[in-house]
């Protein structure tokens, strides 16, 4: 089978969630084969039709979900500058100029007046963090960008924009850390926030511990039944 183009690849993978597998081979090996810059101006151009969609059309969700695989599957690359070959203990994400540039993107974009692309830069930004695992190694420079740009989106005006800042937060958060501004907010939001969904979305993040647990007992009273189950399963997994 003929190498795809990435306009191709782009295209067939909203189709299905089935084809990613091989997509994201033939990704990839564009990805090998291209110099960096021209492959970055052309993914970044592909990259922006799915965030400008604020509905989540199943298409757009497959696309914006392949983005997300494919970032997090490009082997490190020995070339990314600051990489030492003999250092076992850099970090996955400073050795993947594509995972750089892609957050880069994500984190200038996060609070334009479009609300469809704040909703993508968050929701893109949450799916890169659960791809990556909970034993990722991130720069502490990228870490602080990250918890700052996802903490100022929890105001967000648009209740999806949080909910997905919120999902992006979660592994963040510092239980162990009297004043952890995530958890501050978390606990702001699951009292004052109007949308359910947001206030479900803390339960199911928030990290049980001494100083949240009161917050989730009293959510087992919230007006909204999904809030109050997800504070039941919470405290039962306590």
């Amino acid at each position: 089978m003929k190498q795809q183009t990435m306009k191709e690849v782009f295209e067939q993978c909203q189709n299905s969630m089935k084809s990613h597998s091989n997509l994201l081979k033939y990704m990839e090996k564009l990805y090998d084969k291209t110099e960096f810059s021209k492959f970055w101006s052309d993914f970044n151009h592909y990259l922006k039709y799915p965030m400008i969609v604020f509905q989540r059309e199943p298409v757009v969700e497959r696309t914006i979900d392949f983005i997300a695989k494919f970032v997090t599957s490009v082997n490190p690359d020995p070339e990314a500058p600051g990489t030492d070959k003999d250092d076992s203990l850099l970090d996955e994400v400073s050795q993947n100029r594509l995972l750089l540039n892609m957050f880069e993107f994500l984190l200038k974009s996060h609070n334009v007046n479009s609300r469809a692309v704040r909703f993508r830069c968050c929701q893109l930004i949450n799916k890169i963090l659960n791809n990556l695992g909970d034993d990722a190694q991130i720069d502490d420079d990228l870490y602080d960008k990250i918890y700052q740009c996802m903490l100022e989106r929890l105001r967000d005006k648009e209740p999806v924009v949080r909910f997905h800042a919120v999902m992006a937060l979660a592994r963040l958060q510092d239980p162990k850390d009297e004043n952890c501004p995530v958890i501050k907010a978390y606990l702001f939001l699951i009292q004052s926030d109007p949308n359910p969904e947001v206030r479900r979305a803390v339960m199911s993040c928030i990290a049980p511990s001494p100083k949240t647990l009161p917050a989730i007992l009293e959510k087992t009273r919230d007006v909204k039944d999904t809030v109050r189950k997800t504070a039941y399963n919470v405290l039962g997994e306590k």
